[in-house]
């Protein structure tokens, strides 16, 4: 399933993150080369870094989320995983903002998801 509208993104988001959570299997969200992988209320990104830098500014300003020290000092270079502890609509706005603000998608960019079986 793929959304190209903000509005629209966020419903697919907020759909397949309550989804994941229910069934209890991973949901990854796609755009461009960039996957975003939830699982279990946590968030695992690949970042270089300026991207890292940006994601740094990003956890400012969304408190609730926040590196999950452990998981990312035994991750391969580049690998951030985030504890996710928070709402689906919550959840789904900082999942937006990471493609936009981390990795710089423009308004129109199509976030593209697969539905779970």
């Amino acid at each position: 399933m793929a959304a190209d509208t903000a509005e629209d993104r966020r419903k697919l988001l907020v759909r397949r993150l309550v989804e994941s959570r229910r069934i209890g299997e991973p949901a990854v969200f796609e755009a461009g080369d960039v996957e975003i992988e939830y699982d279990d209320r946590m968030i695992r990104l690949q970042l270089i870094p300026d991207e890292r830098e940006r994601l740094d500014v990003l956890l400012g300003a969304y408190h609730v989320f926040k590196l999950k020290q452990p998981e990312t000092r035994k991750a391969d270079d580049g690998v951030v995983y985030l504890s996710a502890v928070t709402d689906a609509k919550h959840a789904a706005d900082f999942i937006e903002s990471l493609f936009r603000e981390v990795y710089g998608f423009g308004e129109g960019y199509e976030l593209r998801t697969a539905e779970s079986v």
